[in-house]
């Protein structure tokens, strides 16, 4: 593969990536807007929340009875939550609900559905065109390490884009390889860097 072969796949993903950039923007999740009746936190615009984001409402009232441990009654486009909280504490856990079952965990848009494929949710994203299984244990990371052009890089293809090459990414950078199946181990020369993308090819040990 030449220069120029790596240059438009670079391009072409750097579109991808504008893409993502632009549905967040577009995306602004509704801060919570709470007020305490008598024992009971009303969450006023809940619906207005659930379908920013396209998501069931019960299905986001079951994420949230579980995280609280405590009953709550959907009222209308009001959530009832069966005790106080604090409008910080109910968009923390939204947060939490936003980075495991609405951002794409590629390319973090959250331009995304929830399908299911044998039985197993997939979270599918219109931005990039990832799928990837649900992760109930995902975390926010903090990437400490970077990649660099010309360093070799062991590598799990995560996902299969739409023009048929893998996915993956490491240290923050999404990284895309050709000619490789999804699930596969392989060593990896990196030979373009653009916008936090990179262009890589599969090499021998």
């Amino acid at each position: 593969m030449d220069v120029d072969d790596y240059e438009k796949m670079l391009s072409k993903a750097s579109d991808v990536l504008a893409k993502a950039t632009v549905s967040q923007e577009r995306l602004k999740i509704p801060k919570a807007v709470i007020m305490e009746e008598g024992k009971v936190t009303v969450v006023r615009n809940f619906m207005d929340i659930v379908e920013m984001i396209n998501r069931d409402p019960k299905e986001v009232s079951k994420f949230l009875t579980k995280e609280f441990g405590i009953g709550m009654t959907i009222d209308g486009r009001r959530l009832i939550i069966n005790r106080k909280i604090t409008e910080e504490d109910f968009n923390n856990k939204m947060e939490q609900y936003m980075n495991v079952y609405v951002r794409c965990y590629e390319c973090n848009s959250p331009d995304t559905e929830i399908i299911k494929e044998a039985r197993v949710s997939l979270i599918s994203c219109k931005a990039c065109g990832a799928q990837h299984p649900i992760n109930m244990s995902r975390e926010i990371m903090i990437d400490r390490d970077e990649i660099r052009e010309n360093k070799k890089y062991t590598v799990t293809i995560d996902s299969i884009g739409k023009s048929g090459e893998g996915r993956t990414k490491l240290y923050g950078t999404s990284i895309i390889v050709p000619g490789v199946k999804k699930g596969q181990t392989v060593k990896i020369l990196v030979k373009k860097i653009r916008d936090n993308t990179a262009i890589a090819e599969v090499v021998k040990d």
